[in-house]
């Protein structure tokens, strides 16, 4: 009986500590990283990607994890500054052992860890809105979920010559993100039958352009659009105001987002933008392969944080496909960054991405829709 009460134990041991075992790999996270301005002047785009891609991981975990693990997200803080960002990226691949990194926004800082990214060997979604991030080397490990920058211009000028607005002035913020704008205006404008007759810059932390605004109006501009992410935008609008400068007014994509209207209040009123659809699904015809998943989103995620916004759609977006990727190669970089690139026909936020060893970001400009703000919200342009 002794020997036999001795074996039984040994068994119970042996069988105890191999579920143990197999608890403990099944537990062990996948970690993935995050890189996001949570603090600085665009912070409020960085936080508002870093709850996107929180919900659809928490979602992820939620529902059954993948394939038995759980995604660890881990999250740093770039400020927007590219010194900050490669030492956020260093610290994620190295001390935090991330097998994929989402983002991150500002396309100095996308820039600035690029190389680093490449000599690592891990893949990076970035939110980037430049489209040198995925033009210009080193590009094998990036990704870019906003379509780019040259087809949300095109269909700014497409509207414009539509429209019989000839003559430009363009504005552009100093930095990474303006310099491509003002070298996609000068390649587009000529294609569409446009022509720039005055450009004037600002940087990133001037609150007043209406110098800048008085230099383009004595070139007698039919119209303005203004490249540039966070206040700078809205100031634009409100100077514009304040000289009663009524000319057609026109941003960029990385405006297209609340905080636009509520800065520039009044002066926001039928300012145009190229967007995404995630503000006007409700507009949009039932035949849309969007509009559902659209609108089960903005559902969902409104009752987690709030109304999201175009940025949010490029966090999800990036977030969602990593997940497919992860189902298929698990925390492998090499693979992770093989099944990204593969990815063919998925219907997202942003619209339906295909991408291609030649094409990381996988949009065309046929996802880029136009909004309008009107009586404080935005509206789909249809005309």
């Amino acid at each position: 009986m002794n020997r036999f009460v001795t074996i039984l134990l040994s068994t119970f041991c042996v069988v105890g500590l191999l579920s143990m075992t197999q608890v403990g790999m099944a537990a062990e996270p996948i970690r993935v990283g995050g890189m996001f301005a949570l603090s600085g002047a665009h912070a409020h785009i960085g936080i508002d990607q870093k709850n996107s891609c929180q919900f659809v991981f928490d979602k992820v975990n939620a529902s059954g994890v993948i394939n038995g693990r759980a995604v660890e997200f881990i999250q740093a803080d770039t400020e927007g500054d590219p010194t900050k960002g490669l030492l956020a990226a260093k610290r994620l691949v190295e001390q935090d052992k991330v097998c994929v990194i989402i983002g991150p926004v500002s396309t100095s800082v996308g820039m600035a860890i690029k190389p680093y990214i490449d000599s690592a060997k891990i893949p990076a979604f970035m939110h980037c809105g430049s489209d040198v991030i995925v033009d210009q080397p080193p590009t094998h490990w990036v990704f870019k979920s906003p379509y780019r920058a040259s087809h949300a211009m095109g269909r700014v000028f497409a509207y414009m010559k539509k429209h019989g607005l000839k003559e430009i002035g363009f504005m552009y913020i100093q930095g990474g993100f303006g310099k491509d704008g003002l070298k996609n205006a000068e390649t587009l404008a000529p294609e569409y039958g446009l022509n720039i007759v005055g450009v004037e810059s600002f940087g990133g932390k001037d609150v007043d352009m209406k110098p800048q605004l008085v230099n383009l109006r004595d070139k007698k501009p039919q119209a303005i659009l203004c490249w540039t992410i966070g206040p700078a935008g809205p100031i634009v609008a409100k100077n514009m105001q304040e000289l009663d400068y009524k000319l057609p007014l026109f941003q960029c994509h990385g405006e297209a987002n609340y905080e636009f209207i509520e800065i520039a209040g009044s002066a926001a009123e039928g300012v145009i933008m190229p967007a995404t659809k995630i503000y006007v699904a409700d507009e949009l015809p039932d035949t849309d392969p969007q509009k559902a998943f659209i609108s089960d989103f903005v559902r969902e995620y409104t009752k987690a944080y709030k109304e999201p916004g175009v940025m949010v759609s490029y966090g999800a977006d990036a977030a969602y496909i990593v997940v497919e990727a992860l189902k298929k190669a698990g925390d492998n970089p090499a693979a992770i960054r093989d099944a990204i690139e593969n990815t063919k026909g998925y219907v997202g936020l942003s619209g339906i991405y295909n991408m291609s060893p030649t094409d990381h970001n996988g949009l065309s400009i046929d996802d880029v829709v136009l909004i309008k703000v009107q009586d404080g919200k935005f509206r789909l342009v249809t005309d």
